[in-house]
């Protein structure tokens, strides 16, 4: 690994803003994280505001390099978050820290970055295979969003490459899910993927379900929500996450199909670990290898669930390294 200091990191979606320090850790060939802090994104009226707050705390000084992996779309320097009215001005978050250099990716291509060093202890089996060496994996994730990146290797290199695939339209598999579809598209004229696949996603879904059942609604958070499907008081919660870990397989194998993913598929974010009892007995891995005549295509590609929160800082930490060594990503 190249020498390089410790660099400041963040993970920044619509929710959670994530700060810590990342430490090389020649001996794993990876990055330590030191000093991680989390923060509400309806606390700070900007992101830096929030990045003050983590730097105030910081018993050390603020590096020299900081990468940070944003839910967020960029327009010159100018970073909009998808999901929350943050807006990241690189120069202004430059100047403000002192740095020497900032880098500003994709979150879940820090994800994916960040997935290749998590441990087996971090990792649950859901759909057994041994996936091709040389081809591509892909990693994806329910959050605030759904988020998908790309692990493509590249002349004994591995390419990560960010997509917007959770905007892709959504396709109903049951004459349920027909339903459900109909009644988000009174508020939605296209409905996506990222619509049932996220944790607004998931009040979607419970709410439909209520409509099709004719019970009154129960207003319920997302975290409320994979909480009460846990217990047996409220079924509907328990159908919803069952919906929702459908909805997911059918994806998850639509992206394998899609993308070529042989190598396997990765599942993070912060919805499926709350609920990975729940995923493991749901028909997932039926709906993933649901795919007509691709259906041997997929029965020996193998899926893992990441429990671990910390593939993006740990990602977004070695995409600054590669940058370093590299001209592969844009800095600013």
């Amino acid at each position: 690994m190249k020498e390089i200091q410790n660099i400041l990191v963040a993970d920044i979606g619509g929710t959670n803003a994530r700060f810590a320090i990342a430490n090389p850790d020649n001996a794993a060939a990876s990055f330590a994280l030191q000093h991680q802090q989390r923060f509400s994104v309806e606390d700070f009226d900007s992101l830096l505001g929030a990045v003050n707050a983590y730097c105030e705390y910081l018993p050390i000084p603020v590096p020299e390099h900081a990468s940070f992996a944003i839910a967020a779309q960029p327009t010159r320097g100018v970073y909009r978050f998808t999901n929350s009215p943050w807006v990241l001005d690189s120069k202004s978050i430059k100047r403000n820290l002192s740095l020497a250099k900032l880098l500003v990716v994709n979150d879940f291509q820090a994800v994916a970055s960040g997935a290749r060093f998590v441990n087996d202890q971090d990792r649950i089996l859901v759909h057994d295979g041994v996936g091709e060496a040389n081809a591509p994996q892909v990693v994806l994730g329910p959050g605030t969003g759904l988020g998908l990146g790309l692990l493509v290797p590249c002349e004994r290199k591995i390419r990560i490459i960010a997509t917007e695939g959770g905007h892709a339209a959504f396709a109903p598999q049951t004459e349920e899910e027909i339903e459900i579809l109909h009644l988000i598209m009174r508020e939605h004229k296209t409905v996506l993927f990222e619509h049932l696949l996220s944790g607004r996603g998931l009040v979607n879904i419970h709410r439909a379900l209520c409509v099709l059942a004719d019970k009154p609604r129960v207003s319920l958070r997302p975290s409320q929500i994979t909480a009460a499907a846990i217990g047996t008081d409220y079924p509907i919660a328990k159908k919803a996450v069952g919906v929702f870990c459908a909805i997911l397989g059918s994806f998850a194998g639509n992206v394998a199909v899609t993308t070529g993913a042989r190598g396997g598929v990765i599942l993070a974010g912060g919805i499926l670990p709350k609920i990975s009892d729940t995923l493991l007995q749901s028909e997932f891995n039926t709906r993933f290898r649901t795919k007509g005549p691709q259906g041997k295509y997929l029965a020996n590609v193998p899926v893992h669930l990441l429990t671990s929160d910390k593939p993006a800082l740990i990602g977004a930490a070695h995409m600054m390294l590669e940058s370093i060594v590299s001209t592969d990503f844009q800095t600013t």
